[in-house]
């Protein structure tokens, strides 16, 4: 049994993103794996590269959901990061997440998460997801994680009370959770 973490990092409760995650907490669950999951619809600040962390015991100076979100994060093996596709990267509000994570890195150093990323986007281009899976590779290859697995679901809508996102996406994030 696995400790996981799940950071969604849509500003839309109940959307694409959301349902994505969600499919994929019920086959980890159901893998009898422990999952939190915390949407970062909430208020959450960009790092201000303050450095007062580094000097304060590895205690972030901003009072936002980060503060909860940081013992969550120590305790997860995995960490699993969902994000809408905006402008070809990760939403505003996961990046935000990483930038803060800095607040625990200890001479430069994080400690180990298998990770894994689940996005959706509106567009069905082959070039959709470029940008935001270099940014993915490139990230946990400097922290030293190691990728689990992606779902990268194309064509969903977004248009406020019209939320669609194909099934098999759906199924796919659920096995991608049953088989970790």
């Amino acid at each position: 049994m696995s400790k996981i973490l799940v950071v969604v990092g849509s500003g839309t409760k109940m959307g694409n993103t959301d349902q994505l995650a969600d499919s994929f907490i019920k086959g980890a669950t159901e893998a009898g794996h422990q999952v939190h999951k915390v949407n970062l619809t909430d208020h959450i600040e960009g790092c201000r590269g303050c450095g007062a962390c580094q000097l304060n015991g590895n205690q972030c100076a901003l009072n936002d959901i980060m503060q909860e979100i940081y013992p969550l994060f120590r305790e997860a093996e995995i960490l699993v990061m969902a994000s809408p596709l905006y402008f070809w990267s990760i939403s505003g509000r996961l990046k935000s997440f990483i930038d803060r994570l800095y607040a625990i890195s200890t001479n430069d150093e994080y400690p180990h998460k298998d990770t894994m990323l689940l996005m959706t986007s509106g567009s069905k281009g082959f070039y959709a997801f470029e940008q935001a899976v270099s940014f993915y590779r490139f990230f946990i290859n400097a922290l030293g994680w190691t990728d689990r697995g992606m779902i990268l679901a194309k064509g969903c809508k977004g248009e406020q009370g019209h939320r669609f996102i194909e099934e098999h996406y759906l199924l796919d994030a659920y096995r991608l959770g049953k088989t970790i």
